[in-house]
């Protein structure tokens, strides 16, 4: 039987295309033919993806295609066409979608385009005779979502390597001028049934992290609690549910409940993009800043938050962007993602691209380059900015030194990582990898640059660095102080099986003030890692063994 290849190419190895499964499963339901999957990613060698999907010997290949595939996909497509004259080659997904037909269809080589949701037109595709197939196949789902089969195999589910994503609904009711969910009108929903029986699914496999991508997940107050409740009800430790939500419009029942979300099992992403008020009007992108801000901090105390910005919007300049950025620090979510307008194709923004001023690139990511308010060189400092913050916030492994650094020396949190990235520029550090070791080292020298490298920062250091996890080395600016009889003490009354296994999985060490509590008066303090659940306790000098 002729084979029908879905080829997925990802950013990354742990990531898993939804997309294809979808609609392998869908023709699986609703046709006999031969539908096959081949997953790999862009780190790969391209000669080596095409001799893989050579060997596979199909007749008819079609490419998931999106903004951080696409030049890889069309070179593959390109060299396929020498090899593989006769295959039929074809590509969907949003760069299929938004690209221009008539560019794709003879430019690019491609015999076919599948257009919007897939699972119908790729039905409707296989119906035709393979030397028939050509042109653009493009029909909608009904509302009925539940005819869309589980995605996922079970061998998959029991992974635990592997990211994987998961949708309840289409669609999104809001209109950001930016972003292409802002096209297709409309929500529609699978049943909460069905989600609570995929769910279950989950829940009993193996996997860690499970990605809601429901464009704004919290819109439909009586679905979204159901849903959080049955999760909560039915916590299973080791795993964690992303949500991309909108924390505007959180009310007082849905925090009441989310304080019930055990620690490390939700994790939310909040679109803030920007705190100026005649931006967030040109991108259809209100916020209710005293509002977010409250919610936001109620839901930080046991959700891990992801809180997103876009730099290169309209009518933001330098120094407002700044604004935005220290309001987004000040609420001290895990991770502040930091991106940069990217002027997608059938936008709202691409087509009053002109009106303020943008350049960008043509080719993906279709980023800025400037506009009327930011300059090209005020786009690559904020460049410069975002490596940096990468480095010492979002690694979420200088906690404490970072803290007291800019509450101390600084009045704005983007003016540290202005220095620190003038800092690593002028020293050939920016466009380099580096190691954690590394890392702790220039931190180091900065604050001695700026004369910040007080008692009190290098105490920090020091407990940063122990919590990263057990020292291979100590570096020469750590000075350790230790008392072996009060570790081994402890290490027994941690209920380690022997001092060997206790020294291997922990550390003790002592400081001149209390770092756990930041209370900076000159008391010393014992405090022991325990590295078997990433946890420090203060411990008494004056401890029996028990």
């Amino acid at each position: 039987m002729e084979k029908y290849l879905l080829v997925a190419i990802n950013s990354q190895y742990i990531h898993t295309n939804l997309a294809v499964r979808y609609l392998k499963k869908y023709s699986e339901e609703y046709s006999n033919k031969n539908v096959q999957i081949y997953e790999t990613n862009i780190n790969n060698q391209i000669l080596q993806i095409i001799k893989e999907i050579q060997e596979q010997d199909p007749a008819v290949v079609i490419f998931s295609t999106y903004i951080w595939n696409r030049d890889y996909v069309f070179k593959i497509i390109k060299e396929l066409r020498k090899i593989m004259p006769e295959v039929k080659l074809g590509v969907g997904g949003p760069e299929a979608t938004y690209m221009g037909d008539d560019y794709l269809l003879k430019d690019e080589q491609v015999d076919f385009l599948i257009k919007g949701e897939g699972e119908r037109a790729f039905v409707k595709l296989l119906e035709e005779k393979i030397e028939d197939i050509r042109g653009i196949y493009e029909e909608q789902m009904s509302h009925n979502l539940d005819e869309i089969p589980f995605p996922y195999s079970h061998d998959e589910i029991m992974k635990e390597s592997k990211i994987l994503y998961y949708e309840s609904s289409r669609g999104c009711p809001f209109s950001c001028s930016y972003c292409l969910s802002s096209i297709d009108k409309g929500v529609r929903y699978f049943s909460v049934e069905r989600v609570k029986n995929d769910l279950n699914i989950f829940l009993k496999s193996n996997i860690k992290l499970l990605k809601f991508v429901d464009r704004t997940f919290n819109i439909n107050k009586e679905r979204y609690l159901e849903i959080w409740k049955y999760l909560i009800e039915n916590y299973r430790e080791g795993i964690t549910f992303h949500f991309e939500i909108n924390a505007n419009i959180l009310d007082d029942e849905s925090l009441e409940l989310l304080k019930k979300v055990p620690k490390d099992y939700f994790q939310f992403e909040i679109g803030v993009q920007s705190i100026n008020y005649d931006t967030m009007e040109i991108i259809n992108r209100r916020n209710l800043l005293d509002k977010l801000e409250k919610n936001v901090r109620e839901i930080s105390k046991n959700i891990h938050l992801h809180l997103d910005l876009i730099a290169g919007l309209p009518y933001e300049t330098y120094d407002i962007f700044k604004k935005s950025f220290n309001y987004v620090y000040d609420l001290k979510p895990e991770m502040i993602q930091l991106g940069f307008l990217k002027i997608l194709k059938g936008t709202n923004m691409e087509k009053t691209s002109e009106k303020y001023g943008y350049q960008y690139i043509e080719f993906p990511p279709y980023e800025v380059l400037y506009n009327d308010f930011l300059s090209y060189k005020d786009i690559v400092r904020i460049k410069e900015v975002e490596k940096l913050l990468n480095h010492y916030y979002n690694s979420e492994k200088f906690e404490k030194s970072l803290n007291y650094i800019v509450k101390k020396y600084y009045t704005s949190s983007f003016d540290f990582f202005e220095d620190i990235s003038s800092f690593f520029k002028m020293n050939g550090l920016l466009d380099v990898g580096h190691k954690e070791l590394s890392l702790f080292n220039y931190f180091v020298d900065f604050a001695k640059y700026k004369n910040f490298a007080d008692e009190y920062f290098y105490e920090y250091l020091k407990f940063d660095y122990l919590k990263n996890g057990k020292p291979g080395v100590y570096p020469q600016w750590f000075k350790s102080e230790k008392d072996s009889d009060l570790y081994d003490v402890t290490i027994k009354n941690k209920g380690y099986k022997t001092t060997r296994d206790g020294h291997k999985n922990s550390e003790l060490e002592i400081f001149s003030f209390n770092v756990l509590k930041e209370e900076e008066k000159n008391e010393r303090v014992a405090l022991f890692f325990d590295y078997r659940n990433g946890k420090v306790y203060e411990i008494d000098f004056l401890v029996e063994e028990i």
